[in-house]
């Protein structure tokens, strides 16, 4: 007689690892979905404010950022803002002081007077600019000085394009070339 003998084998147990939850991990998506809550407005104002090239410069092809301490204010507030970070009260009025301010750029922005105004001044100014460059090329001055002189009024003629004003420092800059240039004209007699 045959025992239809099976064998039982026991399986080893297996234990489970239990992952365990690091701490604070709950709390961070608790404080992203708090912040966007609180200050969901807020986050699509601050986006749309730093996608906007005209505002915010683009960032250089390194990849650093201009050196401008405002508008790396305004990322470290969105940043704030999406990250969960606590906001205090003045970090709040300052998100609003930036939010209004931006507000008064686009009302200049399309206001079709200021814009008109702004392209007259444009045009007035590389006008004047144009003028003072001939009368460089006219002086005769040596080629390196001649150069400088050229480099600083391509750069205010970008700086009139891009912002449509000039600071005072660099209308009297370029009232002092004016100046020169004429008088050194005079004498030469021409």
């Amino acid at each position: 007689m045959r025992f239809n003998a099976m064998v039982k084998v026991a399986k080893k147990t297996v234990s489970v690892k239990k992952t365990a939850k690091k701490p604070g991990i709950g709390k961070y998506y608790e404080k992203i979905a708090e912040n966007k809550a609180l200050f969901g407005r807020r986050i699509k104002q601050l986006k749309a404010i730093t996608k906007d090239e005209n505002y915010i410069p683009q960032r250089g092809t390194t990849g650093t950022k201009l050196p401008n301490s405002y508008h790396d204010f305004i990322f470290s507030m969105y940043g704030a803002l999406i990250s969960g970070r606590k906001i205090t009260p003045k970090m709040e009025s300052s998100i609003t002081d930036i939010v209004k301010t931006y507000a008064k750029y686009l009302i200049k922005e399309t206001d079709p007077k200021l814009r008109k105004n702004k392209l007259d001044y444009t045009e007035n100014t590389i006008a004047k600019l144009n003028m003072i460059k001939r009368r460089l090329a006219e002086c005769n001055y040596t080629k390196n000085y001649i150069n400088e002189k050229l480099y600083f009024l391509d750069s205010i003629e970008k700086q009139v394009y891009r912002r449509g004003s000039l600071s005072v420092k660099q209308r009297k800059a370029l009232n002092k070339m004016y100046d020169q240039f004429t008088k050194k004209l005079k004498q030469k007699g021409k």
